[in-house]
């Protein structure tokens, strides 16, 4: 195992995304072999940064409890770039205005996409104007990895600015199909917690739809992600209605099973009503026999939170011929009724509260009349 300890690093004047490292690096070899070990060794200055296991040679968790300056210094000067990203992640876990600086710096400079991937994650988790602003930038990056990664953690935030943000990569589009899939899919999660005067759900029903209507693509990608959205609405009645339509034969297949799987997630939320008419949707596509659509019903059922779903899997697990599906809805029938036995159990907890209320209750009163006679007794 290396420890490097880099005492001075510098970056190329004018330079994006390149590091120009000083080659004032001390490289010591150490054997881990003990629980606990501490390491000291001789320098002739304070270094910058220090990086642990040059190379990520080993398997290992990394928490760094470094100084701001010092995880600054790795984030911009270290030339690992899995190294730069424990920084990223130890600078995101102080928090502040000068961490958000040093995050949205690597954002737009890191060389390597992967490490901007994690800076957006990370900002995300800073609860700052300016940590916002800073992800909104993102969505301009030249990768599409990147900005895809910006609408994920954008979508996390749940707020209107955020869904104001990821609003136009919708109505106009991306170069990327993933991008605006990871657009639409956000818009659906965002407003499922924010519907209210400002943002009604039949606007973003009507913007889902549109692009269900008129965004056909490669294997469906965008509209797969609108798809998806309209599953986050999980109290819609339209929103399970438009799901619904495109379960339908005829459908093209990749927007299909999207639809079918996403049953599973609308269900939980919907009314007993309609959470029979997706029942008895999953109960007709689950007699089909092509493989896909029977893993997509197997997908849908495994989510969903009440115990008739295991019926249907246990049906389709002894029709089909498949050993694949046979196991993937003996599997899905075990998170059912862990879905399911959760909420009874905590059902009957609440059950058993009100009862124990009562009792309590009753012998209060009991109790009151008891002392009401023995005061009248006494008299």
């Amino acid at each position: 195992m290396q420890q490097e300890v880099g005492e001075q690093g510098s970056r190329g004047a004018g330079e994006q995304g390149e590091h120009t490292i000083s080659p004032l690096f001390k490289t010591f070899r150490v054997r881990v072999h003990e629980q606990e070990q501490s390491f000291y060794f001789p320098l002739e200055s304070k270094p910058q940064f220090v990086s642990f296991d040059a190379g990520n040679n080993c398997l290992k968790t990394v928490s760094l409890e470094y100084p701001v300056p010092e995880l600054k210094a790795q984030l911009e000067f270290d030339p690992d770039p899995i190294s730069r990203i424990y920084a990223a992640e130890a600078l995101a876990k102080k928090g502040g205005l000068e961490t958000v600086k040093a995050l949205f710096t690597a954002l737009k400079r890191d060389s390597f996409w992967g490490v901007r991937t994690e800076v957006a994650k990370n900002l995300a988790e800073i609860k700052l104007d300016q940590a916002f602003d800073g992800l909104v930038a993102g969505l301009q990056d030249q990768d599409a990895l990147v900005r895809r990664a910006v609408v994920e953690a954008l979508a996390n935030i749940k707020t209107h600015d955020a869904y104001k943000a990821l609003k136009p990569l919708v109505e106009k589009g991306d170069a990327s199909y993933y991008v605006e899939a990871a657009a639409a899919r956000a818009l659906g999660g965002i407003a499922a917690v924010n519907l209210d005067e400002k943002l009604k759900e039949d606007k973003v029903l009507k913007l889902l739809k549109s692009i269900l209507e008129k965004r056909a693509g490669w294997n469906e990608v965008v509209r797969s992600g609108a798809i998806a959205g309209l599953s986050q609405l999980k109290t819609s009645v339209a929103a399970l209605d438009l799901i619904l339509e495109y379960t339908r034969l005829g459908v093209p297949q990749p927007l299909r099973l999207s639809a079918i799987r996403a049953l599973g997630n609308i269900s939980t939320g919907q009314t007993p009503v309609n959470l029979e008419r997706i029942l008895e949707r999953l109960t007709e596509l689950s007699t089909q026999t092509f493989f896909l659509t029977q893993v997509s019903v197997v997908a849908a059922l495994g989510q969903m939170e009440t115990l008739k779903a295991i019926a249907i899997l246990n049906s389709l697990a002894n029709q089909t011929p498949d050993g694949r599906v046979r196991r993937m809805a003996e599997e899905a029938m075990q998170r059912v009724q862990k879905n399911a036995g959760a909420d009874q159990a905590v059902n009957q907890l609440r059950s058993d509260l009100d009862q124990l209320k009562k009792s309590n209750q009753e012998l209060k009163s009991r109790l009151e009349e008891l002392e009401a006679k023995s005061l009248s007794g006494m008299k």
